[in-house]
């Protein structure tokens, strides 16, 4: 008879877990969705105001997608792929889209969950050699596992 119960408890416990787990990745996927909405948001602004300085050609709405998440579920990192006209430094387009993210995060009162940056941060910049594209990796530091994640870019972008 014990033997029933037990296996009536591991399969209630089955059951909870499936559950918690599919509740979970829904409200990890809405916290994402309303990241990126932010984080869109800030780069339409930003790239509207620099199109012109970094001689970008102009977009009603850049949209990106979610950096590949081997970091974790809940870092919120986004890729923007956008056309250029001309090269410039990539240390130039950084400082400038920073600027213009940190100014938007202010005006818009934007929190983040770092102690020592600002709610958006650039956190890569390249340009594709295929096609005439830039690509800018933005942050939006909105939970502890983002802050984390630019630790350890920080950590491995460091000079051994």
């Amino acid at each position: 008879m014990w033997l029933v119960w037990v296996a009536l408890l591991v399969g209630l416990l089955l059951v909870a877990l499936t559950i918690y787990r599919r509740y979970g990745r829904r409200l990890t996927e809405r916290q994402i969705i309303a990241s990126q909405q932010v984080v869109n948001a800030g780069m339409t602004v930003a790239l509207q105001e620099l199109a012109n300085d970094l001689l970008l050609f102009t977009m009603e709405r850049p949209t990106s997608t979610l950096v590949a998440n081997i970091w974790g579920h809940e870092v919120m990192a986004f890729e923007f792929e956008l056309p250029y006209r001309e090269r410039q430094e990539v240390v130039v387009v950084r400082q400038a889209l920073n600027n213009a993210l940190r100014d938007y995060a202010q005006d818009e009162n934007l929190v983040s969950a770092s102690e020592t940056d600002m709610a958006l941060v650039v956190t890569d910049v390249w340009y594709d050699n295929r096609k005439p594209m830039l690509h800018v990796d933005v942050t939006h530091i909105v939970n502890e596992e983002t802050a984390a994640y630019l630790r350890d870019l920080r950590k491995l972008n460091q000079p051994v």
